[in-house]
């Protein structure tokens, strides 16, 4: 089997858990892959299921900044009587008017693959052990979960804290159970308490949006005081990120809206914040509008951005969960070691 229609079965079949007649939409920009998103379709035809696919210009921004650039009505009349939908969107309709209609019927699965092309497909999807790597992503849930404080320091300057509400969901990305809002395996994300988070953050790995950022060659600066980015510091993509924030006129874009530890055995920093958020024993901080999956203060911001700190050392209360950038807890260690042998030994097949 090519490694490409592997990835394809692998998300329909073990993540997503298509069934016979289901309607699968797949939502791709003239920026997309259309490659992977035909795939896709072909692949849904093969187990019996409906594919549709939506293919569409770029718009300027993401979310729900960008929506009105798009065919809006026909996108969310269509996505609206899906039962899966998969966005490869490289601007994407996460956070838009259309993704929260779709998400409120409680009937669609909707996985947020952004920008993701053939190459991130095979490796971080085709190539990962996924009852292993969810079963690694559930004890990380748990440990987050059973954690009130957390502290985390960086290579790069940050040394940020913030404290963790157990009312709160763990997301475990990639576990697929009815419907919902879903993203690549690989990746567990919470909202601590807003406004407990304070400290410094540095991004020191990519940013995006804005799409002049990406992969970062200067570190960017983040002050942050009860969950509020206060300044920003740096270099010239500093300034552009400053900016870019700014451009929207709305003080919520300034806001944290969650952290994501990053876990995936193949991805690798390339500027695509899809994969790049998923870089093995990375945390990744989202600001601007929060999703209502993390059933915390849901924040509605014009747009959203990520940005990734690399090498992290990750106190949990007492215990130190990641150091420099590798898991080092207990009931961790010899799990994370299987994940990255099995991922090895497939890149023979």
């Amino acid at each position: 089997m090519h490694p490409l229609e592997r990835a394809a079965q692998k998300l329909l079949n073990d993540i997503l858990k298509v069934k016979r007649d289901e309607v699968v939409c797949v939502t791709c920009d003239f920026e997309g892959d259309l490659k992977f998103a035909q795939k896709l379709c072909e692949t849904a035809h093969k187990i019996s299921a409906k594919p549709l696919l939506l293919y569409t210009a770029s718009p300027p921004h993401v979310g729900r900044a960008g929506e009105d650039y798009l065919p809006k009505h026909p996108l969310r009349s269509a996505l609206l009587q899906a039962d899966v939908w998969i966005e490869l969107n490289m601007k994407w309709l996460l956070y838009s008017s259309i993704y929260e209609d779709v998400v409120k019927t409680n009937r669609v699965r909707y996985m947020c693959l952004v920008g993701m092309n053939e190459d991130m497909a095979i490796r971080c999807i085709g190539r990962v052990n996924v009852p292993l790597l969810l079963e690694f992503q559930r004890r990380l849930r748990d440990l987050t979960k059973n954690t009130k404080s957390m502290r985390y320091t960086t290579p790069a300057g940050t040394d940020v804290t913030f404290e963790n509400d157990p009312k709160r969901p763990v997301l475990v990305e990639g576990d697929v159970n009815g419907p919902g809002e879903y993203m690549l395996i690989g990746q567990v994300d919470w909202a601590p308490l807003e406004e407990t988070i304070e400290g410094v953050i540095v991004f020191d790995g990519s940013v995006t949006p804005p799409y002049e950022l990406g992969l970062l060659h200067s570190p960017i600066k983040l002050k942050i005081k009860a969950g509020r980015v206060q300044e920003i510091s740096g270099e010239r993509e500093a300034r552009i990120y400053e900016s870019w924030l700014k451009s929207f006129n709305d003080p919520n874009m300034f806001s944290l809206a969650h952290i994501s530890y990053g876990c995936n055995p193949g991805a690798k920093l390339c500027g695509n914040v899809l994969e790049d958020e998923r870089v093995w024993g990375c945390l990744e901080w989202g600001l601007g509008n929060q999703s209502d999956t993390f059933k915390a203060k849901s924040i509605k911001a014009s747009s959203h951005s990520d940005g990734v700190t690399l090498r992290p050392t990750l106190y949990a209360d007492s215990e130190t969960l990641i150091k420099d950038g590798e898991y080092v807890h207990p009931q961790l260690v010899e799990l994370a070691r299987k994940i990255k042998d099995d991922w090895e030994t497939s890149k023979k097949f």
